[in-house]
Protein backbone atom coordinates (compact mmCIF):
# COMPACT_ATOMS: atom_id res chain seq x y z
CA UNK A 1 0.00 0.00 0.00
CA UNK A 2 1.43 3.67 -0.96
CA UNK A 3 1.99 5.83 1.74
CA UNK A 4 0.68 9.52 1.31
CA UNK A 5 2.28 12.34 2.99
CA UNK A 6 1.70 16.75 2.68
CA UNK A 7 3.62 19.22 2.75
CA UNK A 8 4.02 22.78 1.57
CA UNK A 9 6.35 24.14 -0.90
CA UNK A 10 6.68 27.44 0.15
CA UNK A 11 6.10 27.41 3.87
CA UNK A 12 7.05 31.24 4.65
CA UNK A 13 4.98 32.60 2.17
CA UNK A 14 3.24 35.75 3.47
CA UNK A 15 -0.78 34.75 1.94
CA UNK A 16 -1.54 31.66 0.19
CA UNK A 17 0.63 28.55 0.06
CA UNK A 18 0.21 25.17 -2.50
CA UNK A 19 -0.46 22.18 -0.60
CA UNK A 20 1.57 19.48 -2.12
CA UNK A 21 1.23 15.46 -1.85
CA UNK A 22 4.03 12.93 -1.59
CA UNK A 23 3.20 9.36 -2.45
CA UNK A 24 5.75 6.58 -2.07
CA UNK A 25 6.14 2.88 -1.99
CA UNK A 26 9.06 0.74 -1.37
CA UNK A 27 10.69 1.54 -4.60
CA UNK A 28 10.03 4.86 -5.26
CA UNK A 29 8.66 8.68 -4.45
CA UNK A 30 6.47 11.18 -6.15
CA UNK A 31 5.80 14.23 -5.49
CA UNK A 32 2.94 16.87 -6.97
CA UNK A 33 0.76 19.44 -6.63
CA UNK A 34 -3.05 18.82 -4.93
CA UNK A 35 -4.42 21.65 -6.49
CA UNK A 36 -5.22 23.10 -2.66
CA UNK A 37 -3.75 26.48 -1.73
CA UNK A 38 -3.86 26.72 2.14
CA UNK A 39 -3.55 29.90 3.83
CA UNK A 40 -0.50 30.29 5.84
CA UNK A 41 -1.50 32.32 9.09
CA UNK A 42 -3.24 29.04 10.07
CA UNK A 43 -0.65 26.79 9.06
CA UNK A 44 1.77 25.10 11.33
CA UNK A 45 4.93 25.75 9.18
CA UNK A 46 7.49 24.39 11.93
CA UNK A 47 6.61 21.34 11.20
CA UNK A 48 8.72 18.74 9.42
CA UNK A 49 8.21 18.09 5.70
CA UNK A 50 6.02 15.02 5.36
CA UNK A 51 3.92 15.66 8.09
CA UNK A 52 0.17 15.43 7.91
CA UNK A 53 -0.51 18.15 10.86
CA UNK A 54 -0.14 21.03 9.00
CA UNK A 55 -2.73 22.93 10.39
CA UNK A 56 -2.55 24.85 13.65
CA UNK A 57 -4.95 23.27 15.98
CA UNK A 58 -7.65 25.38 17.64
CA UNK A 59 -8.43 27.83 14.54
CA UNK A 60 -11.26 27.87 12.96
CA UNK A 61 -9.65 26.41 9.68
CA UNK A 62 -8.29 23.16 11.09
CA UNK A 63 -11.20 20.40 11.02
CA UNK A 64 -12.09 22.31 7.75
CA UNK A 65 -8.22 21.55 6.21
CA UNK A 66 -7.56 18.10 7.97
CA UNK A 67 -10.82 16.93 6.28
CA UNK A 68 -9.33 17.99 3.31
CA UNK A 69 -5.98 16.62 3.59
CA UNK A 70 -8.10 13.02 4.75
CA UNK A 71 -10.22 13.76 1.30
CA UNK A 72 -7.16 13.98 -0.75
CA UNK A 73 -5.07 10.33 0.90
CA UNK A 74 -8.29 8.36 0.51
CA UNK A 75 -8.88 9.20 -2.81
CA UNK A 76 -5.35 8.13 -3.84
CA UNK A 77 -5.51 5.10 -1.49
CA UNK A 78 -8.77 4.37 -3.24
CA UNK A 79 -7.12 4.69 -6.52
CA UNK A 80 -4.80 2.09 -6.02
CA UNK A 81 -7.00 -0.33 -4.73
CA UNK A 82 -9.02 -0.13 -8.12
CA UNK A 83 -6.01 -0.99 -9.88
CA UNK A 84 -4.67 -3.35 -7.58
CA UNK A 85 -8.07 -4.83 -7.42
CA UNK A 86 -8.06 -4.80 -12.01
CA UNK A 87 -4.60 -6.24 -11.67
CA UNK A 88 -3.57 -3.34 -13.86
CA UNK A 89 0.38 -2.41 -13.77
CA UNK A 90 0.50 0.37 -12.72
CA UNK A 91 3.66 3.36 -11.00
CA UNK A 92 3.00 6.05 -8.47
CA UNK A 93 2.72 8.29 -12.01
CA UNK A 94 -0.13 6.73 -13.04
CA UNK A 95 -1.58 7.30 -9.94
CA UNK A 96 -0.75 11.13 -10.03
CA UNK A 97 -2.72 11.15 -13.38
CA UNK A 98 -5.94 9.38 -12.64
CA UNK A 99 -6.21 11.75 -9.15
CA UNK A 100 -5.86 14.59 -11.38
CA UNK A 101 -8.63 13.51 -13.45
CA UNK A 102 -10.40 12.65 -10.69
CA UNK A 103 -10.79 16.41 -9.65
CA UNK A 104 -11.05 17.92 -13.29
CA UNK A 105 -7.38 18.73 -13.60
CA UNK A 106 -5.39 18.45 -16.57
CA UNK A 107 -1.89 17.14 -16.08
CA UNK A 108 -0.62 19.64 -18.80
CA UNK A 109 -2.27 22.61 -16.43
CA UNK A 110 0.42 21.24 -13.97
CA UNK A 111 3.28 21.01 -16.70
CA UNK A 112 4.84 17.95 -17.95
CA UNK A 113 6.65 15.32 -15.88
CA UNK A 114 9.80 15.89 -14.98
CA UNK A 115 11.11 12.62 -16.71
CA UNK A 116 8.65 13.43 -19.97
CA UNK A 117 10.58 17.34 -19.95
CA UNK A 118 14.29 15.33 -19.22
CA UNK A 119 13.57 13.13 -23.00
CA UNK A 120 12.41 16.01 -24.32
CA UNK A 121 15.63 17.73 -23.79
CA UNK A 122 17.49 15.00 -24.69
CA UNK A 123 16.52 14.50 -27.77
CA UNK A 124 16.31 18.00 -28.77
CA UNK A 125 19.48 19.03 -27.97
CA UNK A 126 21.51 15.55 -28.13
CA UNK A 127 22.48 15.66 -31.65
CA UNK A 128 25.22 18.91 -30.71
CA UNK A 129 26.76 16.92 -27.75
CA UNK A 130 30.28 15.80 -27.76
CA UNK A 131 30.85 12.41 -26.41
CA UNK A 132 32.36 14.36 -23.31
CA UNK A 133 28.74 16.56 -22.87
CA UNK A 134 27.42 13.13 -22.75
CA UNK A 135 28.84 11.09 -19.97
CA UNK A 136 28.43 14.64 -18.06
CA UNK A 137 24.83 14.52 -18.30
CA UNK A 138 24.05 11.16 -17.80
CA UNK A 139 26.57 11.59 -14.79
CA UNK A 140 24.52 14.89 -13.62
CA UNK A 141 20.91 12.55 -14.31
CA UNK A 142 22.30 9.60 -11.54
CA UNK A 143 23.44 12.09 -9.19
CA UNK A 144 19.73 13.50 -9.50
CA UNK A 145 17.73 10.19 -9.32
CA UNK A 146 20.02 9.22 -6.10
CA UNK A 147 19.32 12.38 -5.02
CA UNK A 148 15.32 11.87 -4.79
CA UNK A 149 15.81 9.06 -3.04
CA UNK A 150 16.72 10.58 -0.27
CA UNK A 151 15.50 14.14 -0.36
CA UNK A 152 12.55 13.79 -2.43
CA UNK A 153 11.27 13.89 -6.15
CA UNK A 154 11.96 16.32 -8.41
CA UNK A 155 8.53 17.27 -10.42
CA UNK A 156 7.91 19.98 -12.83
CA UNK A 157 5.61 21.83 -10.40
CA UNK A 158 8.30 21.91 -7.48
CA UNK A 159 11.43 22.95 -8.91
CA UNK A 160 12.63 25.96 -6.54
CA UNK A 161 15.70 27.59 -4.97
CA UNK A 162 14.88 25.17 -1.74
CA UNK A 163 15.20 21.76 -3.75
CA UNK A 164 18.26 23.44 -5.84
CA UNK A 165 20.37 24.13 -2.99
CA UNK A 166 19.36 20.61 -1.02
CA UNK A 167 20.58 19.00 -4.56
CA UNK A 168 23.89 21.69 -4.08
CA UNK A 169 24.66 21.48 -0.28
CA UNK A 170 22.96 18.17 0.91
CA UNK A 171 23.94 15.77 -1.86
CA UNK A 172 27.13 17.27 -3.34
CA UNK A 173 28.88 18.94 -0.64
CA UNK A 174 27.76 16.81 2.73
CA UNK A 175 26.98 13.61 1.20
CA UNK A 176 29.04 13.08 -1.54
CA UNK A 177 31.94 15.27 -0.56
CA UNK A 178 32.34 16.68 -3.69
CA UNK A 179 34.41 19.84 -4.31
CA UNK A 180 32.73 22.75 -5.56
CA UNK A 181 34.20 22.38 -8.92
CA UNK A 182 32.30 19.14 -9.22
CA UNK A 183 29.50 20.19 -8.02
CA UNK A 184 29.12 23.42 -10.14
CA UNK A 185 29.88 20.87 -13.07
CA UNK A 186 26.53 18.81 -12.13
CA UNK A 187 25.04 21.97 -11.82
CA UNK A 188 25.40 23.72 -14.58
CA UNK A 189 24.15 20.94 -16.37
CA UNK A 190 20.96 20.88 -14.94
CA UNK A 191 20.58 24.55 -15.15
CA UNK A 192 20.84 24.01 -18.89
CA UNK A 193 17.94 21.60 -18.35
CA UNK A 194 15.41 23.68 -16.77
CA UNK A 195 16.86 27.06 -18.83
CA UNK A 196 15.49 25.38 -21.74
CA UNK A 197 12.33 23.29 -20.21
CA UNK A 198 10.98 26.74 -18.72
CA UNK A 199 11.16 27.85 -22.29
CA UNK A 200 9.80 25.34 -23.69
CA UNK A 201 6.92 25.48 -20.96
CA UNK A 202 7.30 21.87 -19.89
CA UNK A 203 7.39 22.84 -16.57
CA UNK A 204 5.52 25.10 -14.53
CA UNK A 205 7.31 26.57 -11.80
CA UNK A 206 7.62 29.96 -11.44
CA UNK A 207 11.77 29.60 -10.77
CA UNK A 208 14.22 32.62 -11.36
CA UNK A 209 17.05 30.68 -12.61
CA UNK A 210 19.24 33.66 -11.82
CA UNK A 211 18.06 32.76 -8.01
CA UNK A 212 19.73 29.36 -8.15
CA UNK A 213 23.73 30.04 -7.10
CA UNK A 214 26.48 27.94 -7.95
CA UNK A 215 29.79 27.39 -4.91
CA UNK A 216 32.39 29.82 -5.11
CA UNK A 217 35.42 27.57 -6.64
CA UNK A 218 39.21 28.18 -5.88
CA UNK A 219 41.24 27.28 -9.50
CA UNK A 220 41.79 22.91 -9.39
CA UNK A 221 45.53 22.28 -9.12
CA UNK A 222 46.86 21.10 -12.27
CA UNK A 223 50.69 21.29 -13.40
CA UNK A 224 52.33 21.19 -16.55
CA UNK A 225 55.88 19.79 -17.18
CA UNK A 226 59.06 21.95 -17.15
CA UNK A 227 61.12 21.68 -20.50
CA UNK A 228 63.91 19.96 -18.37
CA UNK A 229 61.02 17.46 -16.71
CA UNK A 230 60.02 16.72 -20.36
CA UNK A 231 63.78 15.92 -21.56
CA UNK A 232 64.71 13.92 -18.35
CA UNK A 233 61.51 11.48 -19.70
CA UNK A 234 62.43 11.84 -23.29
CA UNK A 235 65.90 10.40 -22.30
CA UNK A 236 64.87 8.11 -19.81
CA UNK A 237 66.15 4.15 -20.12
CA UNK A 238 62.86 2.05 -20.53
CA UNK A 239 64.31 -0.86 -22.72
CA UNK A 240 63.86 -3.36 -19.95
CA UNK A 241 59.90 -2.16 -18.98
CA UNK A 242 58.50 -2.86 -22.56
CA UNK A 243 54.90 -1.82 -20.92
CA UNK A 244 56.32 1.53 -19.53
CA UNK A 245 58.16 1.97 -22.36
CA UNK A 246 55.30 2.04 -24.85
CA UNK A 247 53.18 4.43 -22.76
CA UNK A 248 56.60 6.94 -22.61
CA UNK A 249 56.34 7.25 -26.13
CA UNK A 250 52.24 7.57 -26.26
CA UNK A 251 52.99 10.40 -23.58
CA UNK A 252 55.50 12.31 -25.49
CA UNK A 253 53.34 12.36 -28.51
CA UNK A 254 50.50 13.97 -26.85
CA UNK A 255 53.61 16.92 -25.29
CA UNK A 256 54.53 17.00 -28.92
CA UNK A 257 51.26 17.83 -30.55
CA UNK A 258 49.27 19.10 -28.08
CA UNK A 259 46.47 16.36 -28.54
CA UNK A 260 44.66 14.37 -26.14
CA UNK A 261 45.20 10.90 -25.41
CA UNK A 262 41.69 9.89 -26.95
CA UNK A 263 43.44 11.31 -30.44
CA UNK A 264 46.80 9.81 -30.76
CA UNK A 265 45.48 6.97 -32.49
CA UNK A 266 44.50 9.53 -34.95
CA UNK A 267 47.84 10.94 -34.95
CA UNK A 268 49.34 8.01 -35.84
CA UNK A 269 47.57 7.16 -38.68
CA UNK A 270 49.95 7.83 -42.31
CA UNK A 271 46.36 9.04 -44.36
CA UNK A 272 46.25 12.31 -41.91
CA UNK A 273 50.13 13.03 -42.59
CA UNK A 274 51.34 15.08 -45.11
CA UNK A 275 54.76 16.67 -45.75
CA UNK A 276 54.24 20.10 -43.64
CA UNK A 277 51.15 18.70 -40.96
CA UNK A 278 48.90 16.41 -39.52
CA UNK A 279 45.09 17.00 -40.32
CA UNK A 280 42.63 15.71 -38.18
CA UNK A 281 39.16 16.16 -36.63
CA UNK A 282 39.35 15.58 -32.82
CA UNK A 283 37.47 12.53 -30.78
CA UNK A 284 35.80 14.50 -28.26
CA UNK A 285 34.79 18.11 -30.11
CA UNK A 286 34.77 17.18 -34.00
CA UNK A 287 37.23 20.56 -34.13
CA UNK A 288 39.50 20.42 -37.47
CA UNK A 289 42.97 20.82 -36.01
CA UNK A 290 46.35 21.25 -38.17
CA UNK A 291 49.20 19.93 -35.94
CA UNK A 292 52.48 21.46 -37.79
CA UNK A 293 55.37 18.43 -38.52
CA UNK A 294 58.06 20.50 -36.76
CA UNK A 295 61.68 19.21 -36.26
CA UNK A 296 61.14 17.17 -33.13
CA UNK A 297 57.58 15.94 -34.03
CA UNK A 298 58.78 14.70 -37.24
CA UNK A 299 61.93 12.54 -35.54
CA UNK A 300 59.61 10.98 -32.88
CA UNK A 301 56.98 10.00 -35.39
CA UNK A 302 59.76 8.41 -36.97
CA UNK A 303 61.26 6.82 -34.36
CA UNK A 304 57.70 5.40 -33.34
CA UNK A 305 56.70 4.23 -36.53
CA UNK A 306 60.43 2.36 -36.75
CA UNK A 307 59.74 0.96 -33.41
CA UNK A 308 56.51 -0.34 -34.02
CA UNK A 309 56.06 -1.23 -37.17
CA UNK A 310 52.74 -3.17 -36.22
CA UNK A 311 51.37 0.04 -34.96
CA UNK A 312 51.33 0.66 -30.73
CA UNK A 313 49.10 -1.96 -29.15
CA UNK A 314 46.31 -0.42 -27.83
CA UNK A 315 46.06 0.34 -24.02
CA UNK A 316 43.28 2.22 -22.13
CA UNK A 317 43.27 5.39 -20.29
CA UNK A 318 43.57 4.23 -16.97
CA UNK A 319 46.00 1.65 -17.05
CA UNK A 320 48.09 4.62 -19.04
CA UNK A 321 48.09 6.88 -16.45
CA UNK A 322 48.72 3.85 -13.87
CA UNK A 323 51.75 3.18 -15.86
CA UNK A 324 52.74 7.28 -16.44
CA UNK A 325 53.35 7.50 -12.72
CA UNK A 326 55.63 4.96 -12.36
CA UNK A 327 57.20 6.69 -15.34
CA UNK A 328 57.18 9.49 -13.12
CA UNK A 329 58.71 8.20 -10.30
CA UNK A 330 61.78 6.73 -12.08
CA UNK A 331 62.13 10.36 -13.66
CA UNK A 332 62.54 11.10 -9.66
CA UNK A 333 59.31 13.69 -10.26
CA UNK A 334 58.78 13.32 -6.40
CA UNK A 335 58.17 17.31 -5.16
CA UNK A 336 55.61 17.69 -2.98
CA UNK A 337 52.90 20.21 -3.86
CA UNK A 338 50.65 21.48 -1.58
CA UNK A 339 47.23 23.65 -2.43
CA UNK A 340 43.53 24.58 -0.92
CA UNK A 341 40.24 23.27 -2.25
CA UNK A 342 36.88 24.46 -0.71
CA UNK A 343 33.68 21.93 -0.37
CA UNK A 344 30.83 24.42 0.02
CA UNK A 345 31.92 26.86 2.58
CA UNK A 346 34.88 24.77 3.56
CA UNK A 347 38.71 25.13 2.60
CA UNK A 348 40.83 22.12 3.03
CA UNK A 349 44.27 22.14 2.15
CA UNK A 350 45.58 19.23 0.55
CA UNK A 351 49.07 17.78 -0.47
CA UNK A 352 50.64 14.92 -2.57
CA UNK A 353 53.76 14.06 -4.57
CA UNK A 354 54.24 15.37 -8.28
CA UNK A 355 54.59 12.01 -9.90
CA UNK A 356 50.83 11.42 -8.44
CA UNK A 357 49.34 14.87 -10.65
CA UNK A 358 50.31 13.92 -13.82
CA UNK A 359 48.34 12.19 -15.93
CA UNK A 360 47.32 11.93 -19.63
CA UNK A 361 46.25 15.06 -19.92
CA UNK A 362 49.63 16.69 -18.29
CA UNK A 363 50.94 16.25 -22.15
CA UNK A 364 48.61 18.82 -23.53
CA UNK A 365 48.53 21.94 -20.50
CA UNK A 366 53.02 20.85 -21.33
CA UNK A 367 52.48 21.62 -25.06
CA UNK A 368 50.15 24.82 -23.88
CA UNK A 369 52.96 25.90 -21.46
CA UNK A 370 55.97 25.41 -23.47
CA UNK A 371 54.87 26.95 -26.59
CA UNK A 372 53.22 29.88 -25.33
CA UNK A 373 56.60 30.49 -22.82
CA UNK A 374 58.36 29.96 -26.54
CA UNK A 375 56.83 32.91 -27.72
CA UNK A 376 54.13 31.31 -30.28
CA UNK A 377 51.05 33.49 -29.89
CA UNK A 378 48.19 31.86 -28.12
CA UNK A 379 46.13 32.20 -31.09
CA UNK A 380 48.34 29.75 -33.25
CA UNK A 381 48.60 27.19 -30.51
CA UNK A 382 44.98 27.60 -30.03
CA UNK A 383 44.63 26.26 -34.35
CA UNK A 384 46.80 23.35 -32.58
CA UNK A 385 45.12 22.39 -29.55
CA UNK A 386 41.24 22.70 -30.93
CA UNK A 387 40.38 25.38 -28.35
CA UNK A 388 37.78 27.76 -29.54
CA UNK A 389 37.97 30.46 -26.45
CA UNK A 390 40.62 31.97 -24.76
CA UNK A 391 39.35 31.19 -21.37
CA UNK A 392 39.61 27.69 -22.16
CA UNK A 393 42.82 27.47 -23.75
CA UNK A 394 43.92 29.76 -20.74
CA UNK A 395 43.16 27.26 -17.95
CA UNK A 396 45.76 24.43 -19.93
CA UNK A 397 48.61 26.98 -19.13
CA UNK A 398 50.22 26.71 -15.78
CA UNK A 399 53.19 28.84 -14.28
CA UNK A 400 55.20 27.11 -11.79
CA UNK A 401 57.49 28.30 -8.88
CA UNK A 402 60.26 27.76 -10.91
CA UNK A 403 58.80 29.57 -13.51
CA UNK A 404 58.24 32.85 -11.23
CA UNK A 405 62.01 32.44 -10.09
CA UNK A 406 63.09 32.30 -13.20
CA UNK A 407 61.04 35.48 -14.69
CA UNK A 408 61.87 37.72 -11.57
CA UNK A 409 65.52 36.67 -10.90
CA UNK A 410 67.24 39.59 -12.47
CA UNK A 411 64.29 41.96 -11.65
CA UNK A 412 66.98 44.08 -8.75
CA UNK A 413 70.04 42.50 -10.49
CA UNK A 414 72.72 45.32 -11.19
CA UNK A 415 73.16 46.44 -15.34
Amino acid sequence: MINVSFYLLTPTARSQSQLYVSISNKESRLRFASGESFVTAYCNIRKKKGSKELIKKNTPFYFEYNAKLNEIRDALLRIEMDLNKAEVKHDLIMIKEKFYASIGKSSKENGMSFDMALSKFVSATEGQWTEGTKRNFNTMTKHLKEFEKTYGEFTSENINEELWNGFRDKYFVAKKKFGNASTNKNLKKLKQFLRFALKKKYIVSSIDLDELKYLDEIEPFKIALQESEVETLFNLDLSNEPRLDKVRDLFALEILTGQRFSDTSKVLDSKHISDTNILIYQQKTGERVSIPLHPKLRFHLSYIFAKYPDGLPAITNQKFNDYLKEICILAKFTKEHSWIIQTGKKKIQKSDFRYNLISSHTGRRTFCTLALKSGIASEIIMKVTGHKKYEQFRDYVKVDDSDLDFAFDKMFSKK
